[in-house]
């Protein structure tokens, strides 16, 4: 055993890739936290010198209106003293004597003089209440604008306050990720140099990691069925191997591992571990013949999606596309016949069954349904192991004649049931193994 396996590399390197993608996100995220403080601090410094401003205004209208005021007091006083004058001298002229005649003096025009001032006098205690008033109310504005501006510093304060706290928490959060990207990039480095020391001298687990890399385009050739039969057939080492990668790849695939592994550990006698061992043909095996397909395929296009549902009919049916291949990189041949060959940019649809010979015929009702999700790729076929070769010719050409005009040609590609099942016990059996 390698001191660190492929698997195990390659989930350093979606460490790294997570943590990078995680650091991109936050960088935005900063980016536009801090926007938004900086925003609101630029409204906040806006405010702030507008109210200074204001208050400004307000100081300066308060001191016009005690101005005016003042000038209204002075034009009250000289009013008021105008009448005292015009009422002292109206007291003057009556206290005059009659003249010979008899008549009394004439005072009309102090009377006027008394009249003219005593309005003079109202006119003056008007403008002067309306003075007052005006500067009351100049005032209470500068008094509103002292507060105004004591609550924008305040705002100003906490904005700037806020940005700067926006700033620290974002160079903290950044430092945090770029420290454990820093780090994870060291461990993969020092991962990826023992992975390929132990490669360098391990042949099948260099030839499996050949596989697992493998680049069609780089051949400048279309991929025919026997690089594609090469690609579905590993040898006993390296399926041992690609157990270990999808048990560190795949969490399913290991939870699926680890639950049979402890039945087999907790089974009490060959009976209880037949059962274990039959579960595990069942469903270890299929979901192990699967993954061997996808990963065999998934090099051929730029995606490759699982389990697609496609509805079939006005009735809401639908069936699920195993394996559907697209973007393809190169040009593929599944086979002779309409619907085996796929230029570049298309797709592939593929149902992949591993079964014995008399389960793949059992299965063919559910092939052909499974077919009609298929018709929507440039190719298809139904992947199946090579123990369709073990049928009497006579069912094995009903088989493959059926689901050929079904749309989904049976091409014979997998190991055999028993190897992919022996692959899965021994790897459930590692542990056993292992054991002095």
């Amino acid at each position: 055993m390698a001191q660190v396996s492929i698997g195990q590399v390659e989930n350093l390197k979606d460490l790294v890739r997570g943590l990078e993608s995680v650091r991109d996100a936050l960088e935005t995220e900063c980016r536009e936290q801090i926007a938004v403080a900086e925003q609101k601090c630029e409204e906040a410094s806006e405010e702030a010198q507008s109210s200074a401003s204001m208050l400004e205004s307000a100081v300066q209208q308060e001191h016009a209106a005690k101005q005016k005021v003042g000038d209204a007091e002075q034009a009250l006083d000289s009013s008021q003293s105008s009448l005292s004058s015009a009422q002292s001298s109206l007291s003057s002229c009556l206290a005059q004597p009659n003249d010979d005649d008899g008549r009394c003096p004439d005072c009309s025009g102090e009377y006027s003089a008394v009249t003219e001032a005593e309005a003079s006098v109202e006119q003056a205690q008007s403008m002067l209440e309306q003075a007052k008033a005006e500067l009351e109310a100049a005032t209470g504005d500068r008094i509103s604008m002292e507060q105004r501006v004591d609550l924008a510093k305040q705002a100003q304060v906490m904005a700037e306050h806020t940005l700067e706290q926006a700033q620290q928490e974002c160079n903290t959060r950044l430092a945090t990720v770029d420290q454990a990207i820093e780090i994870g990039i060291v461990r993969l480095n020092s991962a990826q140099r023992v992975l390929e020391a132990y490669l360098a001298t391990n042949p099948p687990a260099a030839e499996f990691h050949a596989w697992l890399k493998w680049n069609p385009a780089q051949t400048g050739r279309p991929v025919t069925p026997d690089t594609l039969r090469d690609r579905m057939n590993l040898s006993p080492e390296q399926r041992r191997l690609f157990q270990e990668y999808l048990y560190d790849r795949n969490p399913a695939y290991r939870r699926q591992v680890d639950k049979y592994r402890n039945q087999w550990a907790s089974a009490r006698g060959d009976a209880e571990r037949n059962i274990v061992a039959r579960r595990a043909r069942i469903h270890l095996s299929g979901e192990f013949g699967e993954q061997m397909a996808r990963h065999a395929l998934a090099p051929f296009g730029g995606r490759i999606e699982t389990q697609g549902r496609t509805f079939v009919g006005d009735n809401g049916r639908y069936t699920k596309t195993d394996l559907l291949v697209t973007e393809l990189q190169v040009p593929v041949i599944l086979g002779r016949g309409e619907g085996m060959g796929a230029s570049v940019g298309g797709s592939m649809a593929f149902e992949v069954k591993c079964g014995k010979a008399e389960y793949l015929y059992s299965q063919k009702d559910h092939m052909i349904f499974q077919a009609k999700g298929h018709k929507h790729a440039d190719a298809q076929c139904t992947l199946c192991s090579r123990d369709i070769h073990d049928l009497p010719a006579e069912k094995q050409k009903e088989l493959r004649d059926t689901l050929r005009e079904a749309g989904s040609p049976m091409v014979g590609m997998l190991p055999r049931k028993n190897e992919i099942d022996q692959s899965c016990l021994d790897f459930i059996r590692q542990n056993e193994e292992e054991q002095p």
